[in-house]
């Protein structure tokens, strides 16, 4: 843990009366309260979060009463509730905001912004970009996890590299993992870095740092032949000169969860994870002799990774709009969301940015000032949002049969390509009928 479950506890606590009292503490009878509904998806947190709570002790006007969903049924019961006339205030969901801004599911908060000169500047750019569709913004980001780059030192020392100085770049990268791999009787026993191992997407975060868009700006003509998109996937396959496909594969499956899972046992040394890490380290070894440092960059230009955001918005048909929005801009501001990410024991990054970098945050382990400093040169994961589901899994398909040598990089990808363009023209039209058929909510 970053610190000690019994100091989260006397921090939070400690945080929590700071923070009641900035915001006024509470009182009077809570039945009396005006109500908000808030429905959030279960597996950010199982219990009423911290948010709720310390929103309820802060003032005494409004009540939020926080319901969780189900992750396999939180679109259906969103939506059902939506178009039976009785949604929640407020949602808190993680699939991307076009898909429901598309149906008109949600209220278009512009003109609460422009009222209430509400500074947008506090979310990381790449957060507050998702947040929009056809230039109206529907929702708020909530939460998010930042990533970096994770390397052995002792394993990078063994190999005769110096720990104090992880690859910079892409090309150090298949470099050191040369030097790091290991064989014992032909088989590999321990590996510098695998390209398909982990939570972020390597040739995604490569064509990034090669200036790849993979959808024109009128979001409606799918890149993904793109040269930058290309150049990434012969990479990752260029990767595998060394080894094949087959016997990584059988490597892998001999990883597992806790200290089983591959960096943590020391099977690999170079591992790109998001700030929840550092606590998996120090529960299954705490004694790993680890470092943190940015993503590698392509050739000399910037470090680049991939972030996406949990995010509040009001549904359409929503009763109490103006006490959900008061409830929104006091989850998103930096008391709060430096109080929740403190007190979690599987830290989400905070999105508003005076939050992250606050010296309390920075304080909770000495490599989170990386995280936060990679946020600041993040790019959306929501890509083709209309076809969110659909992009993804042709993405992965492609990066399959490129890797698998079934078909070019760029053979896969425009196969990819054409399916993807298919469904979004799909997507597209029914986004039109229903815009021709139904007003926007505005706030």
């Amino acid at each position: 843990m970053m610190k000690t479950t019994a100091a989260k506890i006397i921090f939070a606590l400690l945080f929590c009366a700071g923070a009641a009292a900035l915001f006024r503490p509470a009182g009077g009878d809570m039945a009396r309260r005006r109500v908000v509904k808030y429905w959030f998806v279960a597996g950010v947190k199982d219990n009423i979060p911290l948010c709720v709570q310390l929103f309820n002790a802060a003032q005494e006007s409004i009540r939020v009463v926080s319901t969780p969903i189900p992750w396999n049924e939180h679109e259906k019961k969103v939506l059902t509730a939506i178009l039976s006339g009785d949604p929640p205030d407020v949602v808190n969901l993680v699939t991307p905001v076009p898909k429901w801004a598309a149906r008109k599911a949600l209220v278009a908060l512009d003109p609460a912004i422009t009222r209430d000169h509400f500074d947008t500047t506090r979310f990381f750019p790449s957060l507050w970009q998702e947040m929009s569709y056809r230039g109206r913004t529907y929702a708020l980001p909530a939460y998010t996890g930042s990533y970096a780059l994770f390397y052995n030192r002792r394993l990078l020392r063994e190999a005769g590299l110096d720990p104090d100085r992880p690859p910079a770049n892409w090309q150090e990268i298949q470099d050191y993992s040369r030097r790091l791999t290991r064989r014992e009787n032909g088989r590999i026993v321990r590996m510098g870095f695998i390209p398909q191992y982990g939570t972020i997407e390597t040739p995604l975060i490569i064509a990034f740092e090669q200036g790849a868009r993979f959808i024109d700006p009128a979001g409606t003509r799918v890149q993904l032949t793109a040269p930058e998109v290309v150049s990434a996937l012969q990479w990752e396959r260029d990767f595998f000169d060394l080894y094949t496909v087959e016997e990584v594969s059988a490597f892998m499956g001999g990883f597992g969860y806790g200290n089983q899972q591959g960096f943590i046992a020391e099977k690999v040394a170079l591992f790109i994870n998001d700030n929840s890490f550092i606590d998996q380290i120090a529960r299954y070894h705490p004694e790993l002799d680890y470092g943190v440092a940015m993503i590698p960059a392509w050739g000399e230009g910037p470090s680049v990774s991939s972030a996406g955001s949990w995010w509040l918005a009001i549904p359409r048909g929503a009763k109490n709009r103006e006490d959900a929005w008061t409830f929104m801009k006091f989850v998103v501001s930096r008391e709060t969301q430096l109080a929740e990410s403190m007190s979690r024991d599987e830290t989400l990054f905070p999105v508003n940015r005076f939050a992250a970098n606050d010296s309390d945050f920075l304080g909770m382990h000495r490599y989170m000032a990386i995280f936060s400093r990679q946020m600041e040169q993040t790019r959306s994961k929501s890509i083709v949002p209309l076809v969110h589901d659909i992009f993804w899994r042709e993405f992965s398909l492609a990066r399959e049969r490129s890797l698998r040598g079934v078909m070019s990089p760029e053979q896969a990808l425009g196969q990819a390509e054409r399916t993807i363009q298919a469904f979004l023209d799909r997507a597209l039209e029914y986004d039109r009928y229903v815009d021709a058929r139904m007003e926007t909510t505005e706030f």
